[in-house]
């Protein structure tokens, strides 16, 4: 099974980051320049928060807030919930389930690596399932063929 080292190998490391006084219109425009939906927030080089479009609708468009005013220190999700390169799928699946959240910050040795995302981690294990059962239906053949495998 997939690690999460082995996802971002694939993904790469879309990250972005701002500081918790960047406002939101400047995390949108980052956001979208990037083609990602979530920002890592950075205050000294500690992970602080996230933010994702998610609070952007809720934080802000919901609540009639002014994105040019609002910074992201105000509207951000905190803590970051994260996980480890070496974590598997099923334990990010886990950890994503139970802190009710989409994305995980990949944080080794207090660095900040990446972010995994739902999709991300459903991707890498049903890529897996496909290529076990790629497996088994060889050795069927196989077997159905008299050549032990």
């Amino acid at each position: 099974m997939s690690s999460v080292e082995d996802v971002l190998m694939v993904k790469g490391p879309d990250v972005v980051v701002a500081g918790p006084d960047c406002t939101v219109d400047e995390a949108a425009r980052l956001m979208y320049q990037a083609n990602v939906d979530s920002v890592i927030v950075r205050d000294h080089g500690a992970v602080v928060g996230i933010f994702t479009e998610g609070d952007m609708v809720g934080q802000i468009v919901a609540k009639g807030v002014d994105a040019k005013v609002a910074q992201l220190g105000e509207v951000m999700s905190s803590p970051v919930k994260s996980c480890g390169l070496g974590d598997s799928m099923e334990s990010c699946i886990e950890k994503l389930s139970r802190e009710h959240v989409r994305r995980l910050a990949v944080i080794a040795d207090g660095v900040l690596l990446g972010v995994i995302g739902l999709q991300d981690v459903l991707h890498a294990q049903l890529k897996a399932q496909i290529e076990r059962v790629e497996e088994l239906e060889t050795m069927l053949d196989e077997r159905s063929m008299g050549v032990e495998g």
